[in-house]
């Protein structure tokens, strides 16, 4: 690809993890022995894992939104900015089982929380693990804090909008939870990885290309860096270009036409929208010599 654009600003969120390393002191759940008993602990421990969750989940969308806020105040030049966080079911589940899955203190105090049986495998435990996490993820989006989160989040990015500047997304978690999962033998659901900072404003980088839409942009076959440095040399290229006709250029770009169906973008589909964005430029400045 040919690209003579500087490379593309990263906003780096660096958000606080969910749970204490294995340097921290760990937190400690007494388990009731008992029927009825033990069943209350274990409802009042995976509740509390469910806050957890949420509130976690809010914490990264307030701080997400504050670095988009902060980062329109001066947004450069290049018109694209890669926003490398994932904020998935997957990415929280890891964030949660990574102290468990090294250290036997941690295990037995999840076991404990989620009232699981002592014996329990590896799986059943991821098992409860992600049905929670996932539960956590449904309550979020449909609570109140979590709805007025996400309108902050896709408020901001309307300013990304007006300023023509494009945020690019990973589309989905590929981080150390799916090899786990692998290894232990699960199979998630196809939403267990997909990022919720993924929205019709931004550009993400997908699995597949079947899994763009109408309203949403997902490419598959670059890299987010990648596509990042595609979008700035397209406006090196032509500097008229909205985020609107960025976005149904890369679609047009990774379009068979003859099949219709998306495919993943190569070399060829590289430089197709690079020829795209130079022959709109022509026809951009042909309307405004008559205008």
């Amino acid at each position: 690809m040919s690209n003579r654009s500087a490379p593309a600003q990263t906003m780096d969120p660096r958000p606080s993890p969910l749970v204490h390393d294995s340097q921290q002191a760990p937190r400690r759940f007494e388990v009731i022995q008992g029927g009825e008993e033990a069943r209350s602990a274990a409802e009042k421990g995976r509740a509390m894992l469910r806050a957890a969750v949420e509130e976690r989940l809010l914490q990264v969308l307030k701080d997400v939104h504050g670095r988009l806020a902060a980062f329109l105040k001066n947004p450069g030049r290049l018109g694209v900015v890669n926003l490398p966080l994932v904020l998935s079911e997957s990415s929280l589940t890891y964030e949660l089982w990574k102290g468990p899955a090294s250290n036997p203190e941690y295990r037995a105090q999840m076991v404990a929380m989620m009232g699981v049986a002592p014996n329990a495998d590896d799986a059943s435990l991821v098992g409860e693990l992600m049905a929670e996490v996932h539960q956590a993820f449904v309550d979020f989006q449909k609570g109140r804090p979590g709805s007025d989160a996400r309108k902050q989040y896709e408020e901001v990015l309307q300013g990304f909008e007006l300023a023509n500047v494009l945020p690019v997304v990973p589309g989905h978690d590929t981080g150390p939870m799916l090899a786990e999962l692998a290894r232990l033998g699960i199979t998630p659901e196809k939403d267990f990885s997909r990022s919720l900072l993924v929205v019709p404003q931004v550009v993400a980088v997908g699995l597949s290309p079947e899994e763009g839409s109408t309203s949403q942009v997902v490419i598959a076959g670059l890299t987010v860096l990648q596509l990042c440095n595609l979008v700035a040399h397209l406006r090196n290229l032509n500097p008229l270009l909205s985020n609107r006709q960025v976005r149904q250029l890369l679609v047009l770009s990774a379009t068979d036409l003859k099949k219709a169906i998306r495919k993943s973008m190569g070399q060829a589909e590289v430089d197709l929208v690079q020829d795209l964005a130079r022959q709109l430029l022509r026809l951009q400045v042909v309307e405004l010599l008559f205008v």
